[in-house]
């Protein structure tokens, strides 16, 4: 199996690493890396595993002041062949989403709160933006929320809305998400509220698109809320915290996924430096914190679940290290199997189904 490291580039951080895993020791082994692509920091696989995506996340200049969006040929050997890039339409662009049709691909730009739906074409390669949202607004955080800072964008199980984390005004919108043509709604048919300052920032929807869990960045919390897929409607269920209540150090939960069967969620903390592991009540939309697990170094960025459910890998990008965890299916909770030092500056991971 390959896996994808997506990388901010400095110094000897170049671009996108290649590695392979053994599925059943828990190894990863460093193939090569796919330099000269400048701060591949989120990636996404098509759904038929032959392109990858990455956003380039630059902040601009005043020359070239926007992103770029990049598609990549990907061959049997996991090997990546430029294919086209394309402008974010914003700065900083942080997050990729697919739709199910593999035909359309959802943007975040960050710093300046814009969210687009770009064309596919067939052979991979990314045409111009079908839509383009443009968010405002502030929050109570000064020093990071001084404006809208979308962080995530998922469409809903079905395909038929498009869910947006606003980390600037502690907001959740929802916008209709047309399949067939990739437009987005100019409006959101609903729109939720977090807590002043919580920060929201990567969503993760159950299977049956009847519950969405957010992780919140700026106050270590996750929140849970009901969706109506018929109508995109978000109703709060509760919010309960990342960290054990004993720790009183700084803290920015970064990434959420839950198990592939649904009866477990995660959350990495940058700070506490852990992956938190929550039980999952599907029936009532609730969860239960079961405690945190260490990722043996700084900064959890990223990190992944094999579809199989046996295994988590997690990008720690200050310590440059990728550690391999064996998942307990029975109670979600984690092992560390084995670890490697990445050559570059890790910022997330694709691990193929």
């Amino acid at each position: 199996m390959h896996v994808y490291v997506g990388t901010y580039t400095e110094a000897d951080s170049q671009g996108i690493e290649l590695y392979t895993f053994n599925r059943d020791s828990g190894k990863l082994h460093y193939i090569k890396t796919f330099a000269h692509i400048s701060d591949p920091s989120y990636l996404r696989l098509s759904r038929n595993k032959r392109v990858l995506y990455a956003v380039n996340e630059r902040i601009g200049t005043e020359a070239n002041p926007e992103g770029t969006i990049s598609a990549f040929a990907v061959d049997a050997q996991g090997y990546l062949t430029f294919i086209n890039s394309i402008s974010s339409e914003g700065r900083a662009p942080c997050y990729l989403s697919l739709s199910e049709n593999n035909r359309f691909l959802l943007v975040n730009n960050y710093l300046d709160g814009k969210a687009l739906s770009v064309k596919i074409h067939k052979n991979g390669a990314l045409a111009a933006p079908v839509s383009v949202l443009q968010f405002s607004g502030s929050g109570p955080n000064r020093a990071r929320q001084d404006a809208s800072h979308v962080h995530s964008i998922n469409p809903d199980p079905q395909n038929y809305f498009a869910l947006i984390a606003d980390l600037g005004t502690d907001k959740l919108s929802v916008y209709r998400f047309n399949s067939s043509t990739g437009t987005l709604s100019q409006s959101p048919v609903a729109v939720a509220q977090t807590a002043p300052g919580a920060g929201p920032r990567h969503t993760v929807f159950s299977a049956d698109g009847k519950t969405v869990f957010v992780a919140n960045e700026l106050n270590s919390t996750v929140d849970v809320f009901r969706f109506n897929p018929a109508n995109g409607a978000l109703l709060h269920v509760l919010t309960i915290p990342t960290i054990p209540r004993e720790y009183k150090g700084k803290n920015y939960p970064a990434d959420i996924h839950l198990s592939p069967d649904g009866r477990f969620l995660y959350v990495s903390n940058r700070g506490h430096e852990s992956i938190a592991v929550f039980s999952v009540d599907s029936v009532n939309s609730e969860i239960s914190f079961k405690g945190t697990q260490s990722v043996l170094g700084s900064w959890p960025r990223n990190f992944v679940l094999s579809k199989d459910g046996n295994w988590l890998l997690v990008a720690n990008q200050k310590s440059r290290n990728i550690v391999v965890f064996r998942r307990n299916q029975q109670s979600g909770l984690l092992t560390k199997i084995s670890e490697v030092k990445s050559i570059a500056v890790p910022a997330c991971l694709v691990l193929p189904d």
